[in-house]
């Protein structure tokens, strides 16, 4: 084992390490980790800073601690929580959150066109007309944004593809805001309804249509539109 380089977090630097070498098979479900003075002593850390970076595994569902016997490889060793890996500079960017975000969200306007409920489409259009009645109050009308394609993902009836649009949706919060705020002001200066309202009104028609190909492109279309209002196209 080498000691760790300094960056912000050695406790997150240190928990991804071990998750990188449960991932590689050095300890298998059920092992038994070294011990928390071993750790220190192996990465040049403070026991604190073990204890810290075991708790982050803990609270991941990546091992179990035993009172007197120190801490186990879950037999989940994946994890329960899915989260973005830290990177040395702070984590991933907004361009790549986005790039992971047309991924997702063109799949899950295509799923949803095949699989969506009278409720679901009640819901996708409840958000959508949420969206419209708050166009001026841009942190509601960013959370009624994120409400909307929750819906639609939740309309995929797989719980999967929720949790990661609800992460990544989280993640870009701020930015869809900022988005929003930019977008009003530019349709109020031009007297010209927002872009994306005519884009996000195209992909609930393909889903209500249950066209799937045409809900993917929908979604395509307005995420590409999207990302270039956000000065990353």
């Amino acid at each position: 084992m080498d000691p760790l380089s300094r960056p912000a977090s050695l406790a997150s630097r240190l928990a991804q390490t071990l998750r990188d070498d449960i991932a590689a098979g050095r300890f298998a479900a059920g092992a038994r980790l070294p011990a928390e003075s071993a750790l220190a002593e192996n990465f040049e850390v403070s026991r604190p800073i073990v204890r810290e970076a075991i708790a982050l595994l803990k609270a991941d569902g990546v091992v179990v601690t035993r009172k007197g016997s120190g801490a186990y490889v879950s037999e989940t060793p994946g994890g329960q929580v899915w989260r973005v890996a830290s990177q040395p500079d702070g984590g991933p960017t907004l361009a790549q959150l986005f790039e992971l975000r047309r991924v997702v969200e063109t799949a899950c306007a295509e799923m949803a066109a095949m699989r969506r409920t009278a409720a679901d489409l009640a819901a996708i259009r409840a958000a959508l007309a949420a969206m419209a009645a708050h166009a001026t109050d841009f942190p509601s009308a960013a959370a009624a944004d994120i409400a909307f394609h929750h819906a639609i993902a939740h309309a995929t009836h797989n719980p999967c593809f929720t949790g990661l649009t609800d992460f990544v949706s989280q993640q870009l919060l701020v930015a869809r805001q900022h988005a929003w705020e930019n977008s009003a002001r530019l349709a109020a200066t031009q007297g010209t309804p927002r872009a994306a309202d005519a884009e996000h009104a195209a992909l609930v028609e393909a889903i209500a249509a249950g066209d799937p190909a045409a809900a993917r492109a929908a979604a395509r279309a307005h995420l590409t539109a999207a990302a270039a209002r956000m000065g990353l196209a």
